[in-house]
Parts: C-alpha cells; structure tokens; sequence
C-alpha cells in the first residue's frame, strides 16, 4: 500500500511555501520599518507590481525582505515563488508590461523605500557582539548608529599614527623625508 504524504495546503510538496504566511519574520532583523517605510513599499506594489526578490533559508525565514512581506500582506499579495539558489548565481527578477513612467518609479521606489527603513540598534548591537560589522560600516558610522560620541583625538581602528603640523609644503617635505630615513612609514595629508 503506498503511502500518502500530507502536507501544508499552502507547501508545496519539497515543502517550499507558496503563500507569505508560510514565511517566517527573521527574530534578529536588524532594520525597524515605520509606517511611512510600510506604506512606500506597498504603494510601489499597487503602483508597479512586485518587482524585487527578497531571501530566506530552508526554514522559510526571511533573511532579506521583512518590510517587503509586510507591505506586500497590506498590499494583498499573498503568493510566492521561490527559486533554489546557493549564491553562486545572480537572480533577476524580470518585469515586463510596465510603462516607461512605471519603469522610473520603480528604481525610485526601490532606493527610497530602504532609506526609509531604520537600523534596531539594540538587536544590531546583538549582531555585533557575535559577528563584526567592520566590513559593512566603517567606526565612525557605528558610532553614529549606536550614539557613540567619539572623541576628538581617538585613534580608530587599531592603528597609531601621530600627525605633524608643519608650517609650509617645504617644512613638510622635509620632514617627511627625514621620518623616511629613519624607517618610519609615512604618507603626506594635506588638510
């Protein structure tokens, strides 16, 4: 007797969702997105359609595409395709039908929509704690986001540096040169 499989209405049978309640908001996004964030993506729905892929793992959480799957319910679109890729491939989402009007405001929709989006500092600083993010922001710009004054005179990034104010270019390329001479690794700033 062969045996039948049951699953989730909305799975499909590799257990792929089909519908956006079968995603899963990712616990740790980092990104808080405000009304005004919602509302833009889903007028860039009503307005244009679907347009960008957003990214989950083999637990249907979303890595990449909170705020898209919540203005997309507010939207009423409540399908999904998903496409299995391992990241050795870029995924183009191509559109057709669109006017040349739609066209424009998509790309707009599509930038704008991200500024709108805010960092969660607190689930950021989380994030931090277990990974650095020194490869996607810069110190200062770490700072900034988790309102860090940094002092005037700090030295960033492990490096000791010392700067010498001279009084003309000449004064500077001699002492540049004597540093050199002795071995130190210079490089002329002009500020």
């Amino acid at each position: 007797m062969k045996k039948t499989k049951i699953i989730p209405e909305t799975l499909t049978e590799n257990h792929q969702p089909k519908h956006i309640k079968d995603l899963i908001p990712d616990p740790q996004n980092a990104r808080k997105h405000n009304p005004r964030n919602i509302g833009m993506i889903e007028k860039s729905l009503h307005d244009v359609g679907a347009a960008r892929s957003i990214v989950i793992d083999e637990n249907n959480v979303i890595l990449a595409g909170n705020g898209v799957i919540e203005a997309a319910a507010a939207a009423g679109i409540e399908n999904v395709r998903v496409i299995e890729a391992t990241g050795n491939e870029i995924i183009a989402v191509k559109r057709s039908g669109l006017t040349d009007e739609q066209k424009k405001k998509l790309a707009l929709f599509d930038n704008r929509t991200g500024e709108l989006a805010e960092w969660n500092i607190d689930v950021l600083k989380a994030i931090n704690i277990e990974i650095p993010l020194d490869d996607m922001f810069s110190e200062k710009e770490l700072n900034k986001i988790f309102d860090i004054e940094t002092p005037k005179n700090a030295i960033l990034n492990e490096t000791f540096e010392i700067v010498i104010e001279c009084q003309d270019e000449s004064q500077q390329a001699i002492t540049y040169e004597n540093l050199i001479k002795q071995g130190y690794k210079c490089r002329v700033l002009t500020l």
